[in-house]
């Protein structure tokens, strides 16, 4: 059945073709689609010593910032957390005021002996939108020596701490206040990226300097892996520690084909780290990860690390990653029952 439907799929793009609707390399795409399709790969066990979990602490309704890392350490088994301290209009209202760090100790105060946390230095307050609050005329030096720099020295020497990941998603719009660092450029991201490793290494050289991971590195067409393969050739390696992705979905065409992300990643001599990963609905998510992640690790045998994206959300579980909710009839999903043994 397979062999046919493939045949059937190219009979019909090549008389596209031949009417002119089609180019040549796009049935070559949909068929290659198709088959890795047709041909999904085994769903084979977890790795739990290498897996981690996105967790913000911003839901409290699923409980304390201590029993939320005692559930994923002890009932989960996992060791590793990415949070997310975000640099917002709450934390500085304005250019003057100090940081309020307040959340973000109480969250480094939490963390468990035997768990490593991976911290992302990302966004920015809606001030950072006027020209005239930028250190020297440039936005991305002001992100750093406002917020990076300071937050690294604040928790220099703090257990539990294994490295800051250098924004989250930078070619993308996430907080409309990003958009005057103009990160979309991987030029000036660069720049950003240049300064804030050097930051870290000053203040606390102890930590890995992680890469910050861009939008779904299959996905957007060629767009996101272009970004990073612009990255590479600019020099981020030298900066850099960890190269972080993201990817979500499946493309396994675009893992595979020549000149892809397997290509692309194999290619590099640094650790890769996967810092966002998952599936939508409270019984998708296990076989999602049984099936992707073994998968993405045959073919990128430098992958280290998978985050799962998220541990909560407040949201509707079928339109949520979330493995807990607040959903009575779905609390957790498929993967977190199988994850605590379940």
């Amino acid at each position: 059945m397979k062999v046919i439907a493939v045949r059937i799929l190219t009979a019909l793009l090549l008389l596209s073709y031949g009417a002119g609707l089609t180019a040549c390399s796009d049935v070559k795409d949909a068929v290659e689609a198709l088959q890795l399709e047709l041909d999904a790969p085994e769903r084979k066990p977890i790795d739990k010593t290498r897996m981690g979990v996105n967790n913000f602490f911003v839901n409290p309704r699923v409980g304390s910032t201590s029993s939320q890392f005692s559930d994923i350490k002890n009932n989960l088994g996992l060791k590793y957390v990415r949070v997310l301290f975000a640099w917002t209009n709450e934390v500085q209202p304005s250019p003057n005021a100090s940081p309020n760090y307040s959340f973000y100790d109480s969250i480094i105060n939490s963390i468990p002996p035997g768990v490593d946390v991976l911290v992302v230095l990302t966004h920015t307050p809606d001030w950072m939108m006027n020209p005239a609050n930028w250190i020297g005329g440039n936005p991305r030096a002001t992100f750093v020596e406002k917020w990076l720099r300071p937050t690294v020295r604040r928790y220099a020497g703090k257990g539990g701490i294994v490295g800051y990941e250098v924004f989250n998603e930078p070619d993308a719009i996430i907080v409309p206040s990003d958009e005057s660092l103009g990160l979309q450029s991987p030029e000036l991201y660069f720049e950003m990226l240049q300064w804030a490793s050097a930051a870290i290494q000053q203040e606390d050289p102890q930590r890995l300097v992680v890469l910050g991971a861009t939008r779904s590195i299959q996905q957007s067409g060629s767009a996101n892996l272009d970004y990073n393969k612009r990255l590479r050739d600019l020099g981020a390696e030298a900066l850099v520690d960890v190269w972080a992705i993201h990817f979500y979905g499946k493309q396994y065409e675009k893992v595979v084909k020549g000149g892809g992300v397997a290509d692309f990643l194999n290619g590099l001599q640094s650790i890769i780290w996967i810092t966002e990963s998952g599936e939508i609905g409270p019984n998708s998510q296990l076989p999602y990860v049984e099936e992707v992640w073994p998968f993405l690790r045959s073919e990128i045998p430098g992958i280290d690390r998978i985050y799962y994206y998220q541990y909560s959300a407040a949201s509707n579980p079928f339109e949520s990653f979330a493995l807990r909710t607040e959903d009575a009839a779905f609390p957790v999903s498929d993967l977190y029952v199988h994850l605590s043994g379940g």
